[in-house]
C-alpha cells in the first residue's frame, strides 16, 4: 500500500492496525516534495472537527521535524512549512471548510461515518487541477451514515471499476497484541469483533430482510419475451423505483429495475416501454396506493396515467392498485418468506444488474428497539417497497389470494 501509485486508495482495516499512523506519515512525507507551484497543500479530514483534532493533530505535530515548521495555527489547525507547503486538519461535519481550495493530496479517516457524497461533491473538485491523491481509511462498519457508500466504493475499487483506484485491507491480528485481542474476543459480540478487528464486512444487524444473501438470492435472471412482465411500482419523485420480473411457478425472478431521480410517472413509463418496446406478452402491474395522489405528476394521478397509456393498452396489461397499502409488517414478512421460506427453500432471485434493489435488501434496517423501518436515508425503502407490492398480491401469507379492490384488465390489442 505504501508504494502503490494509484491516486485513490480505500483502506478498510481492523481497529488499531496502523492504517491511521501510515496515513499521517504519508502526509508528512509529502510536505518537503517540491512542486511547480509554491504552496502545495495537504489535508487530514475526520467526520467532525473535534474528532479530527483529537485523532490527528498532536500526532502530526510530533511527526513533523521541528526545522520543517515555519508557522503553526492552533485556532485553524494548520501547519505551514519552510518548503512553502501547508497541512490542514479539518472536520467534514462542515465540508464547506475545504471547498474552493486547490489540494495536492489528503486522507479521509473513519469513512463509515462520513456523510455520503462528501468526497464527490466537496473534496474531489479540490484535487482536480493538481492531480491530487486521497486515501480513505476506516473500519468496515455495519452502521454509520457513510457505511454503505464506503463499502460500495471499496468493492468497486478492488474490482477495478473506479479509475486510478484500488483498495487494501488487513485485520488487527499480528499487529495488535494477541492477549488484548483475546480479551476483546471474549467480551464482544462475535459480529462486533469480526467487524472491528477482523475487518470483515457484515450485513447490518436488525436488518429487515435478514435472510437475503447475495450468494444465494442473486443469480442470472433473463428477460423472456414469451412471459408476462410483472412490474412493481413505488411512486416517489426522487428516486422513483420500479422492479421488473417474471413469475415462474412459485418463483419470482427480477431481471431489471428502473431507478430515476427527479422524475415523474410518465418518464418512468417511457423508460420501461423504450426498453421493452417489442414485448408482446403483456404486463402485470402492481403499485403503491399513493399513486392515487398527485405528488409525482402535475395534472393526472400516477394511477390514471398508467391506466390511460395507449402503448400499454396495445401491448396488453393488467393493473392492480389497492385503495390503501398493505400493512408494512405483512409486506416484510411476505418478502422474507420469498427470500427463504421455513423449509430452507428460496423463491426470490435477482439479477446482478438490479444494484439498487440488492442494496436495499441488504441495508434496510429497523430503528433500534422498534419494528419500524429506519428510512432516514432518502434512497432507502423504495425498491423493496416496489418488490413488496408484487409479492403481497401474488404470494401472500394468507391461504387464499385476496382480489384487488381495483383491477383494470385490457387484453392485447384492445383500444
Amino acid at each position: 500500500m505504501w508504494t502503490c501509485p494509484k491516486r485513490f486508495v480505500y483502506i478498510p482495516c481492523g481497529r488499531q492496525s496502523g492504517k491511521t499512523e501510515l496515513s499521517l506519515r504519508r502526509l508528512v512525507r509529502y510536505l518537503p516534495i517540491k512542486k511547480d507551484w509554491t504552496n502545495p497543500t495537504y489535508f487530514y479530514a475526520g467526520p467532525t472537527y473535534q474528532q479530527a483534532k483529537r485523532t490527528a493533530w498532536d500526532r502530526l505535530i510530533e511527526l513533523i521535524p521541528r526545522h520543517w515548521i515555519k508557522d503553526i495555527s492552533l485556532s485553524e489547525l494548520t501547519v505551514k512549512t519552510v518548503f512553502g507547503s501547508e497541512l490542514l486538519v479539518i472536520g467534514l461535519d462542515k465540508p464547506q471548510r475545504i471547498e474552493g481550495l486547490m489540494m495536492d493530496g489528503g486522507v479521509i479517516d473513519e469513512n463509515s461515518d462520513i456523510k455520503p457524497k462528501t468526497f464527490d461533491l466537496s473534496i474531489l473538485p479540490t484535487l482536480v487541477w493538481r492531480d491530487g491523491w486521497c486515501w480513505f481509511t476506516g473500519v468496515p462498519k455495519r452502521f454509520g451514515v457513510g457505511a454503505v457508500e464506503y463499502r460500495e466504493k471499496y468493492e468497486a475499487a478492488i474490482s477495478n471499476n473506479l479509475p486510478d483506484t484500488t483498495g487494501f485491507s488487513w485485520p488487527s491480528e499480528g499487529i495488535v497484541p494477541s492477549d488484548y485481542l483475546e480479551i476483546c474476543r471474549q467480551r464482544m459480540d462475535v459480529k462486533d469483533f469480526d467487524e472491528q478487528f477482523n475487518a470483515t464486512w457484515l450485513t447490518a444487524s436488525g436488518g429487515v430482510f435478514y435472510n437475503f444473501s447475495r450468494e444465494y438470492n442473486v443469480r442470472p435472471c433473463l428477460y423472456d419475451k414469451s412471459l408476462q412482465i410483472v412490474v412493481g411500482m413505488d411512486f416517489n419523485v426522487s428516486p422513483m423505483a420500479w422492479i421488473l420480473g417474471h413469475i415462474k411457478g412459485d418463483i419470482l425472478e427480477v431481471f431489471d429495475e428502473i431507478w430515476l431521480r427527479d422524475t415523474n410517472t410518465q418518464e418512468a413509463l417511457n423508460t420501461m416501454l423504450q426498453r421493452y418496446s417489442m414485448h408482446r406478452s403483456g404486463f402485470e402491474i402492481y403499485g403503491d396506493a399513493s399513486s392515487r395522489g398527485r405528488h409525482t405528476s402535475a395534472y393526472f394521478t400516477d394511477y390514471q396515467q398508467i391506466v390511460d397509456n395507449p402503448v400499454l393498452k396495445m401491448m396488453g396489461r393488467t393493473i392492480h392498485f389497492d385503495k390503501s397499502n398493505p400493512p408494512v409488517a405483512d409486506r416484510f414478512a411476505e418478502t422474507n418468506a420469498r427470500i427463504q421460506s421455513g423449509d430452507g427453500q428460496r423463491h426470490l432471485f435477482i439479477a446482478e444488474r438490479c444494484e439498487h434493489l440488492i442494496r436495499d435488501l441488504e441495508i434496510r434496517a429497523y430503528k433500534p428497539g422498534t419494528r419500524e423501518a429506519d428510512d432516514s436515508d432518502k434512497d432507502s425503502g423504495h425498491p423493496t417497497d416496489a418488490l413488496g407490492y408484487v409479492i403481497h398480491k401474488r404470494f401472500p401469507l394468507l391461504l387464499q389470494l385476496q382480489p384487488s379492490r381495483n383491477i383494470v384488465t385490457i387484453k392485447q390489442g384492445a383500444a
